[in-house]
């Protein structure tokens, strides 16, 4: 996977001044396998979180939700167990769990925030939850281990997803960094509140006041973690979390400054760049499509183009099969309510054009295949009809998805 500026090898949440993480297995799991992290700040945080759009939600984003406004010192987050469809009780055990942070820390009340990823409709085990919660938190007083939180956050994924980068603002030294899970149940439609399961912790040493902080995650969210899809499922649990402690001692970061302008983009990278390390790791998946809609009328058509295609199980199928099967991107095309006009459309697999004029040119049909052999590829539909663009990363659909799927309870 490619890097970008100031990406720091090897990175991720505890990379930045201040922050410690780590993870143990509690018992949620069987087989000892990790199921209980924690984020700690040693300054307390300024917060910005976004969350699902799905009208059922999970315990934890009731909780959090009341939280935005306060200073934030820690999120405490478990596996194996969505603490959704849970009623009462779960908004109880979400809330039993920030307190039992609260007080092993000696923090006030409504200074920490909680998430949750498993199987839905499940009661939390809560004899589990605090012996794992009073050993983590002793644990991560003399130890950060950011591969232990990472495992610990985990469902079906296959490989942990952490990044960092670092760049200058003020002649002071910010740094970035983040931990993700997912693989399935992915197509994420989050915005702010007021607004298997993609959960992102993102932390920052900067000094940026909260209408910047709040603003900064809409706009790198938008261009990254909303633009990915898995399998058009969208989860009662996916969270982003932004966390700043100052520790930076920059002077404020304002919003829409040219200070703001520089941490947005830097920000926006890797948020980026774990996107796509979720759709690399999309539950069987095998290839990574960026799916491009270049020059359409308005943004809303580009937008509804994309994901028509990105999330077309026949397009997905046929990626896994390696088949330029060109009909089916222009199906979806065709019903996915964006204005588009046939004979102006250009198709492209990477730089090889495969339809332009209302009709296929046979000669690049018979080559597009070698176009799908590499596990990264590119689908282009130029409308040449205005100036507006969007993209989607999505993966290809698999046997493995359904055997995965058909065997998880969710």
């Amino acid at each position: 996977m490619e890097n970008y500026v100031g990406f720091i090898e090897g990175g991720g949440i505890s990379s930045v001044r201040g922050f410690r993480v780590n993870g143990i297995a509690s018992g949620l799991k069987e087989l000892s396998f990790k199921d209980l992290g924690l984020i700690y700040s040693e300054s307390p945080c300024e917060v910005s979180a976004l969350f699902t759009k799905n009208k059922v939600k999970a315990a934890h984003i009731v909780v959090d939700g009341e939280r935005l406004n306060n200073k934030i010192s820690a999120i405490v987050v478990n596996s194996g167990n969505a603490n959704c469809l849970t009623g009462e009780m779960g908004i109880k055990n979400a809330l039993e769990m920030t307190a039992l942070v609260e007080k092993n820390f000696g923090l006030s009340q409504g200074s920490v925030l909680v998430a949750s990823t498993g199987v839905i409709g499940k009661q939390l085990n809560m004899d589990v939850v605090r012996y794992g919660i009073e050993k983590l938190c002793r644990v991560i007083k003399v130890e950060s281990d950011e591969k232990n939180f990472s495992h610990a956050i985990m469902t079906t994924d296959r490989k942990i997803k952490t990044s960092a980068c670092e760049f200058e603002i003020g002649g002071k030294l910010i740094r970035i960094g983040g931990a993700v899970k997912g693989a399935g149940m992915i197509k994420p439609d989050m915005d702010m509140l007021p607004h298997a399961t993609m959960l992102a912790f993102i932390v920052t040493d900067a000094n940026i006041d909260k209408k910047a902080l709040n603003e900064a995650l809409i706009e790198a969210t938008n261009q990254s973690f909303n633009r990915i899809s898995v399998d058009n499922d969208t989860s009662t649990n996916d969270s982003v979390f932004l966390l700043s402690n100052g520790l930076a001692e920059n002077k404020e970061i304002k919003y829409k400054s040219e200070e703001y302008e520089k941490f947005v983009s830097y920000l926006t990278k890797m948020c980026q760049h774990l996107a796509k390390m979720i759709v690399r790791d999309g539950e069987g998946a095998t290839k990574v499509v960026k799916v491009e809609v270049k020059n359409a009328l308005t943004e809303i058509d580009a937008y509804k183009i994309t994901r028509a295609i990105a999330d077309s199980y026949l397009v997905k199928t046929a990626i896994f099969g390696q088949s330029p099967n060109w009909g089916r991107i222009l199906a979806a095309v065709g019903y996915s309510g964006g204005k588009f006009e046939l004979d102006k459309i250009k198709l492209y697999f990477n730089d090889l054009l495969i339809f332009e004029n209302g009709k296929v040119i046979h000669e690049n049909e018979s080559r597009a295949g070698s176009e799908m052999i590499s596990n990264e590829m590119t689908i282009t539909v130029d409308l040449d009809l205005g100036r507006k663009d969007y993209f989607v990363w999505t993966s290809d659909l698999t046997c493995d998805y359904v055997k995965i799927n058909a065997n998880y309870l969710s």
